[in-house]
């Protein structure tokens, strides 16, 4: 399978139709069209749904598609990271979860790019599921994950503040007036966990010491990043269980964020892959986080 041969198949998979996609690749639609004949045929599936008006991707095609994508994507990594082997100067890719912790790696950030503009960072936001994932398949440099997480294959730089885990509810809620959060507030109550693979329900139910069953706890979705959370939550929907420092609260918000009583902190840590090479714009991001680091607990140590 050649590399051209995959990017003559995104085109048809863009344009949904083999005469607009040799239009945009300046070749003729026989040429195309034999060519992704010839691509299902050396992977023995078929790839697409031929109708008269469009060409659509059958299942296996979507997953050709995405592996396609990473394919050329790293292939585009590479060739950058080998020619900007001896300048300080190209991408650090950075998957981080929704956390207040990213503030101290965005101050790095701002440093790195006073002393070095030539670097330039690549964000993306999702839970610890989706952000190993890319981690894992050379997509993203680093990852701010949360915890827990198997840190087997991951060297790990721990950040010493914690977020507080709560819920997140509309102002004019009874539960509002309260402090915090008791377990058996949540009984019955309608409730949106995080879509991470770790068991939220289980989690509550251990948090609540006995005082829940699962029965009791009536969660009705999960969501991935917070912000249509919120909507659900300010459309009286249901409530959210998630971390502090994550929605907006001023005086007229219409949301407001309880903390957890017994108290739930959950802790983040910055992290890449162990033996991974490491381009010299992220050596240098990774040694000015370090430093950040040393310096904070030099100040902290001297209080």
């Amino acid at each position: 399978m050649e590399l051209r041969t995959l990017e003559y198949f995104l085109a048809v998979a863009r344009e949904e139709s083999m005469s607009g996609a040799a239009e945009v690749l300046h070749v003729t639609q026989p040429t195309l069209s034999r060519q992704m004949k010839a691509l299902e045929d050396e992977l023995g599936v078929t790839l697409f749904q031929r109708t008269n008006r469009s060409t659509l991707l059958t299942a296996d095609g979507m997953h050709l598609k995405q592996r396609a994508e990473e394919i050329l994507s790293l292939l585009d990594r590479t060739t950058a990271e080998l020619q900007a082997e001896t300048d300080l100067y190209g991408d650090i890719r950075i998957g981080a979860a929704e956390t207040d912790q990213m503030r101290r790696i965005v101050a790095v950030m701002k440093k790195v790019r006073i002393l070095q503009p030539g670097i330039r960072f690549r964000i993306t936001s999702g839970n610890a599921d989706d952000i190993l994932f890319k981690l894992e398949h050379g997509l993203i440099d680093f990852a701010l994950v949360m915890e827990p997480f198997n840190k087997d294959n991951y060297n790990c730089l721990n950040l010493p503040d914690a977020d507080a885990m709560g819920l997140v509810m509309r102002r004019e809620d009874p539960l509002a007036a309260k402090d915090f959060i008791e377990p058996a507030d949540l009984r019955g109550m309608p409730l949106l966990v995080s879509s991470r693979e770790t068991n939220r329900t289980i989690d509550l139910i251990s948090w609540s010491a006995g005082a829940l069953s699962e029965e009791e706890l009536n969660i009705i979705g999960s969501y991935n990043l917070i912000f249509n959370a919120m909507l659900i939550v300010e459309s009286g929907i249901a409530n959210a269980v998630c971390i502090d420092h994550l929605i907006p609260e001023y005086e007229e918000s219409p949301l407001v964020f309880r903390p957890f009583h017994p108290e739930v902190s959950i802790r983040s840590v910055f992290i890449w892959k162990k033996y991974h090479f490491l381009t010299p714009p992220a050596e240098y991001f990774l040694d000015a986080l370090r430093e950040d680091e040393r310096i904070k607990k030099n100040q902290h140590g001297q209080r």
